[in-house]
């Protein structure tokens, strides 16, 4: 008799156990997927997103590479949005 045998419940059918197996890898898929989403989604929250956009405005005018207009113009379209 092997461990299988052993192990084994008679009355369950054993394809049963193939499929709670594939089950269980497709929730642990699931979960990763919704993890992976949500840390994807936090990184690209819009205030973040802003606040970056805003300190490379002020570096290029602070370093003369855009005017007082370009600066203002810009800076004005990222608070819109």
């Amino acid at each position: 008799m092997t461990f299988a045998e052993e192990t084994h419940n008679p009355l369950v059918p054993p394809v049963y156990d193939l499929v709670w197996s594939v089950v269980a890898v497709l929730v642990v898929v699931a979960v990763v997927v919704v993890v992976v989403l949500v840390v994807r989604r936090a990184r690209r929250a819009p205030g973040r997103r802003h606040e970056q956009r805003l300190a490379e405005l002020d570096d290029l005018h602070a370093r003369g590479v855009i005017s007082d207009d370009e600066h203002r113009e810009a800076r004005a379209e990222v608070l819109r949005g």
